[in-house]
């Protein structure tokens, strides 16, 4: 039912387009920020500089996220909503841990908020290092919170809507 109900929202080239978009953009993004993340030290690369576990959990999360957000859309814009409010921390859990870890974003922070090189220096590994220490445990908690954020949407979306057997 919910394989119906991602088929009915990818139908529409509006929510396909926003799908490949969003696709293309997190991909390069994640990309991005794992190519110096500490998942990559040990194996060789083999795309976008990056190995092949980086590569696949970069997909997997790109491809969770820009369905998830589609899948929100879609079911917010036909009044299909949900119970629960996963979608916003799922959405969030999926961006936070390639964001945080190993990256200048830390360390650009505090500097807006005025701290000195010192301090930047000092702070970001101490912020930095429980992200890169258990970099996989929060990756595999934002695959399953994405995952269920999608099966939501879509048994909503399906349960609203017309789709699978109910459209023939």
């Amino acid at each position: 039912m919910q394989f119906d109900a991602v088929s009915a929202v990818l139908r529409d080239r509006a929510y396909l387009s926003a799908f490949v978009a969003l696709f293309i953009i997190s991909l390069a993004a994640y990309s991005y920020l794992l190519s110096s993340s500490s998942l990559n030290l040990a194996m060789p690369r083999i795309a976008f500089g990056l190995n092949a576990y980086a590569l696949s959990v970069s997909i997997l999360i790109s491809a969770l996220l820009s369905l998830s957000l589609v899948t929100n859309t879609f079911a917010f814009l036909n009044g299909a909503r949900s119970r629960t409010k996963l979608g916003a921390g799922s959405i969030i859990a999926g961006i936070i841990p390639m964001t945080l870890c190993c990256t200048s974003i830390i360390p650009s922070l505090l500097a807006l908020l005025g701290a000195s090189t010192a301090t930047i220096i000092g702070t970001t590994g101490a912020l930095q290092g429980p992200f890169a220490t258990y970099e996989t445990l929060f990756i595999i908690v934002s695959i399953a919170l994405l995952a269920l954020s999608v099966f939501l949407n879509t048994r909503s979306i399906a349960r609203c809507c017309r789709v699978g057997r109910n459209e023939k």
